[in-house]
């Protein structure tokens, strides 16, 4: 993860899947080449406190969610990396 002074960034699919379901604004999805040819998808949110909580809570294994709209959103981001859409 890496995060900067409006935005949080994180390439982790499941966390902007939870994020993206919890009504988060995903700005854009940039990618990046890594060294064996493949591409790494970062998901660029809208920083605020709010969201950090959210992270907290995901990282400690403590989030909950809505399991229909959390694997929407993740098919979602998962079909927009295949198309290497922003």
């Amino acid at each position: 993860m890496v995060e900067s002074n409006s935005e949080f960034r994180t390439s982790d699919t499941p966390l902007a899947a939870y994020l993206v379901q919890a009504g988060f604004n995903l700005i854009i999805i940039e990618y990046e080449d890594k060294r064996n040819g493949k591409q790494r998808a970062n998901f660029i949110f809208e920083d605020n406190t709010k969201l950090r909580e959210l992270v907290s809570l995901f990282n400690r294994g403590e989030a909950t969610i809505n399991l229909a709209l959390y694997e929407h959103a993740k098919s979602t981001l998962l079909d927009r990396i295949m198309r290497g859409l922003p």
